[in-house]
């Protein structure tokens, strides 16, 4: 298995990025595990007044997804105002 470990910031809360995410991979081979989403308080990141972090991983048995899925999930983190910290490949 292959994948990488993302870190973005934005209102992922608010904006339903786990649902984005999960209605683009769902016919892939790919899959998001070890989500961790840290917030400021409840009401500090409500309305969109305080980003988010969210740490995942992205990973996938075939190579060629891996690399379309991140395509396809950075492309939609940016659609909706998440902007990447970092990624890191991990085997």
């Amino acid at each position: 298995m292959k994948g990488m470990e993302i870190k973005i910031t934005g209102h992922i809360i608010e904006k339903g990025i786990l649902s984005i995410l999960f209605g683009a991979l769902k016919d892939k081979e790919s899959d998001i595990t070890d989500i961790e989403i840290s917030a400021s308080s409840l009401k500090g990141g409500w309305e969109e007044k305080c980003p988010s972090i969210m740490t995942f991983k992205l990973v996938s048995f075939n190579e060629r997804d891996l690399k379309n899925s991140y395509e396809e999930v950075l492309a939609l983190l940016k659609e909706n105002g998440c902007r990447l910290i970092y990624r890191k490949d991990i085997l």
